[in-house]
Parts: C-alpha cells; structure tokens; sequence
C-alpha cells in the first residue's frame, strides 16, 4: 500500500531522500524519486529530512473522521504515551477534553497496553527461552528485520505491541463493535494495524493529522476544556523515551532475578545504529541480549509525524519522565488475562544482485576503472560506488548520479571549451575585478591567467558595458565594439549571472573582417571614381564629336542642294 506520495515539481534531484534512507528503498528515474512500498521500512526519514517537502504522508482519514461523527458505535480514542512529547504536558487532560469535543465516546492511554507487553517481555526474559530478544514496539524494526534480516525474524520477540495489546484490552472492555482508533506520530503503525492478523485497531491518525484536525474544527488546546481519561496511568510510560523499554523491563523483574546475570540490556536508537547491531547479530558476535530498538532517533517521542509545534520532544520527554516519577498513586491495570502471543513470519526483499564483471562494467562506464576510483563519497545517496552500481543495474539508480564523475565531466567540458574558443571570454565580478579569462584572452592581453585575474577590467578594456551588465543586473546584446588600443574590434554581448553576481563577456573579432570590408568599399570607390572619369571623357570626345559633325553637315546641306539645283535646274536656279 502507498503511504508516501512524492510531488515530483518539488522534487530538486538533491538526493537527500537516497541519503537518510536507511534501506535504500527508494527509485530515481527520469529527474524523480519514487519509494518502492514494497521495500520500504516506513520510517519517515525521507519526508522529515526533504528540504523541498517534496514527500507528504498518504493517508486518509475521512472515512474515520465522519464515523466519529456520525457511528452510533461506540468511539474510542487510544493514545500512545508520547502525546505529552508532542503537544505538552500542560495539556494532558486538555488533549483528552479536545478528543471528546470531537466525537470520541472515551479517551485511554495505551502506557497500559505497554505495560502488559513489559510484564510479557519480562516473562519471556525469565524462562530463558531466547538467545537475543529484540523489542517489537517499534513497527519498523520489525519491517527492517523481516525484509532485510529475514534470518533474524526468529530473535524478535513473538509480542504484541502496545498499540495492538491495548487495542486487544479495549475490545473487551467496550465491545467487539467498538470504533477505536489509534493516535501516533508514527506513519509504520498505519501499516502495522492494517496487516496485524487480530485487527484490534480500526484505524491509525498521526499527531500531525490530529493537530490539523484541530484546526479545522477551531479547537484550540490552551483553551479547552479538561476531559479525562478512561483508565489510570501507567508507569510503562515511559516506553516512547530512548531506553525507556530497558529501564520499565528492569524495573518489573524481581531484584533476585538471574536475568540480570545472563542477559545484557542494550537500547539502539535510529535506523543506521539499528542496522549494524543487526549486521553484528548476523555475524554471530552477540548473544544473550534485550535489545531496545527504534529507528527514530530518540525513540517515538521523536517520531516522523509528530506536529510542527513549539514543543522540543527530548526535553518535553524528560518532563514526562519526572511527572510520572512524581505520580505515586500509579495503579497499574490487569492485563494478564489478555493474549499478547503474535506470529511474525519473514518476509524477504527479492533484489537480484549482479556478478562482479556486470559489476566492474558499469563502474567503467563512468571512468572507475580500477577500485581507487571509487570514492565512496555518499553524494549519489547510496554508501559506497558498488552499492550505486548495483542499484544502476536494478533500474534504482541512473548511471550518471555521480557528482564527481558529472562534475569532471563539466569541468573537462568547460576548460576544453575555454581553451578551444577563439573568441576572448572574459568574467568579472560585481567590483569589475576579473575572476576567469580563457586562453585567447590571454593572448589578447599578453598576460597569463593569473597575472589577469584579480585586477581590473578597467586597466585592460573599457569598462562600459561590463558596469551596465553588473550595475543594473542586465545582459547587454550583441554589437561593435571597437579597442583601438588593442587595435582589434569585436562584436561582444555581456550575460549577466545573477546566482554569482558575475558578468561574462564573450568578444568574438571581426577585425580582419573589418579590414576586408574597409578594403572593398575602398576599391568600390576607387572604382566608381575611374568610372566617373572616363564617364566624364567619354562625354566630352561625344560633345566635341557631335560640335564637329554638326559644322560639317550643314556645309554638306549647302553643297548638296547647290549641285541638286544645278542638275535639276540647268543652273538656272529654276528661273527659265
């Protein structure tokens, strides 16, 4: 079942997620994370320590919330014991009036559930039936040792937990067809309840949810009204605080017990410490143990979906743990009767492991060749660069989640571009000083890169257009800029990156070009001058052509018409 939704607009590739979880049950592809449910561990981690709140908590309770409202079964709040961590221990009995304005027909602390499951644990610990016991309140140890221990399944101790023994104590106590529903900040105790083969808990809110649900409904904790509570305290408590298991347990077995000589009393909190004391148990290295063990550091007082409250739940927890030392009239309620006994069955992650040839090529294909490439650096999110490669070919990972490896890559790209440009790139600050030139800049100024960086623009080029782009935080387009005193023109545009305050210039030189134009217009002239010269000659040899050619025939006319009269007319001019 899906409990963590992933918005992938949220989601930056930052690989935080990969990084806190602790069993790598998440899938990166196509620039996005999705949490493999059927891997998953349900510790939180990954919504907790996502800095884009990319990751949200899937897990709706209308349908509980209109039953509480409208059921005419009876309505049963059950809360774990470190609600006081989360909204206060001033508000106590407030909490409890706050349920009731809600729609709940009785409000129970499930430190009696708790307790019954100590007094178990104690039991057990007496009859010397078991090498390591490994405490099973928390929901996700027991999800880690079945998926990803499955050999240790048998070291879990075959109990109840608090949720699910109180759960078995409130259906006696108020009917089969009771509505009870289990408050937590915890997001594994969802899935526990609704796999759980007695199916005592009809439903699972966090403490987050609830400081929603109060919102919703206008309920204000500091002003309500106090309620009360369905049964007494209890002095298991304390179980939500880190070793809180351990000092309850100690505390219920007889002073003379040889327990205290046959087993260790260890307390592992957070997913990681849990994770090696379960790898040293796989080892063979320890035995003849009671293991406390949460994945949340600080135990459940610290859980995932505790609200976002003033509230610190380390030391809100120590406050707990001097109000119920101060509480002398604790009258432990009578659990014995119930059946605390539970089936916990391994349930394997099927992953297929390549061999180390498939291994060995996928590494090549990001340039580890040999084993002193591999970094190890942890900023893909898995432990090691195996650990990664063996994810690739899982389709867990995509090959180039390498930062390193992306990084050189970048950087080899960006140098061997610099250095191959013909154009002069050129980057200053916000106070014009140069922070990076390439090679043909500094041939351009016939100084090296670090005779250059540090000083000026000013002192090399006018400043002009690199102020205008750091100034007023501008890219200045394209055009001509011509340096006389470099003897060069060039068409050169400023981009402006704000994330570093830097301006780059890019100077592409079109001096030659410049010079063939100059070269051209000039023989275009030279050309059209000689064409208006000889236009000009050509002109003068017509006109004087045309002056003697017109002298010429009007002699000819008059000739022509004496010699025509005198043929015609016998010179006698036409008289006779």
């Amino acid at each position: 079942m899906k409990y963590i939704n992933v918005a992938e607009a949220n989601c930056k590739n930052c690989y935080k997620c990969l990084k806190v979880c602790p069993v790598k049950s998440i899938k990166y592809s196509d620039n996005h994370v999705e949490v493999l449910e059927n891997e998953c561990i349900l510790c939180g981690r990954c919504i907790r320590n996502c800095p884009q709140h990319a990751k949200s908590l899937v897990n709706d309770i209308s349908g509980l919330k209109q039953a509480v409202r409208e059921s005419r079964r009876r309505k049963v709040a059950a809360l774990a014991p470190s609600y006081i961590a989360s909204f206060g221990t001033e508000n106590r009995f407030r909490i409890a009036g706050a349920l009731q304005s809600l729609g709940f027909d009785a409000v129970e602390e499930t430190s009696v559930g708790a307790h019954a499951v100590t007094k178990e644990y104690a039991r057990i610990l007496e009859s010397d039936e078991m090498d390591n016991m490994i405490t099973t309140c928390c929901p996700s140890v027991v999800f880690l040792v079945q998926k990803y221990f499955p050999k240790l399944t048998p070291q879990l101790a075959q109990v109840l937990s608090p949720m699910e023994a109180h759960g078995e104590f409130l259906r006696r106590k108020y009917g089969d067809d009771a509505l009870i529903v289990f408050f937590a900040p915890c997001i594994s105790k969802i899935e526990e309840a609704r796999v759980s083969e007695k199916r005592y808990i009809d439903g699972v809110i966090t403490f987050k949810q609830l400081s929603r649900w109060f919102v919703k409904e206008d309920i204000e904790l500091e002003k309500c009204a106090e309620g009360y509570f369905g049964n007494d305290p209890s002095s298991s408590a304390i179980y939500p605080i880190f070793e809180g298991i351990v000092k309850d347990v100690r505390a219920n077995l007889p002073e003379d017990s040889h327990v205290f000589n046959k087993y260790n009393f260890i307390s592992v909190q957070g997913a990681k410490d849990v994770i090696e004391l379960l790898e040293e148990i796989s080892e063979g290295r320890i035995h003849n143990c009671f293991i406390e063990a949460s994945t949340c550091y600080g135990s459940c007082i610290n859980g995932p979906e505790k609200p976002d409250t003033e509230y610190h739940p380390i030391s809100t927890g120590i406050d707990m743990m001097r109000y119920l030392r101060a509480d002398k009239d604790i009258r432990e309620t009578d659990l014995s009767s119930l059946d605390l006994s539970r089936r916990i069955l391994p349930d394997p992650v099927k992953e297929e492991i390549p061999d180390e040839e498939t291994i060995r090529s996928i590494l090549a294909q990001i340039g580890k060749t040999q084993p002193s490439h591999e970094l190890n650096c942890g900023s893909c999110g898995y432990r090691t660069c195996r650990d990664k490669a063996i994810a690739v070919y899982q389709n867990k990972a995509e090959l180039y989640m390498c930062l390193p490896y992306m990084s050189q890559i970048s950087e080899t790209l960006a140098n061997v571009t610099l250095s191959v440009s013909p154009d002069y790139i050129i980057a200053v600050d916000r106070d014009l000083r140069v922070k990076e030139c390439n090679l043909a800049a500094q041939h351009l100024l016939k100084m090296t890169k670090n005779e250059v960086v540090g000083r000026r623009i000013d002192e090399f080029l006018d400043p002009l257009d690199f102020a205008l782009a750091v100034g007023e935080e501008r890219n200045v387009p394209l055009h001509k800029v011509s340096y006389n005193e470099r003897g060069i023109t060039v068409n050169q545009t400023v981009i402006y990156i704000p994330e570093q305050g830097l301006a780059i210039a890019f100077l592409h030189d079109v001096t030659r070009q410049e010079q063939e134009t100059e070269s051209i217009n000039k023989l275009k002239l030279e050309t059209m001058e000689m064409a208006q010269n000889v236009i000009d000659k050509q002109m003068t040899v017509a006109q004087e052509i045309a002056s003697l050619l017109g002298e010429t025939t009007a002699e000819t006319k008059v000739t022509l018409t004496k010699l025509k009269d005198l043929i015609v007319y016998d010179g006698n001019n036409g008289n006779g």
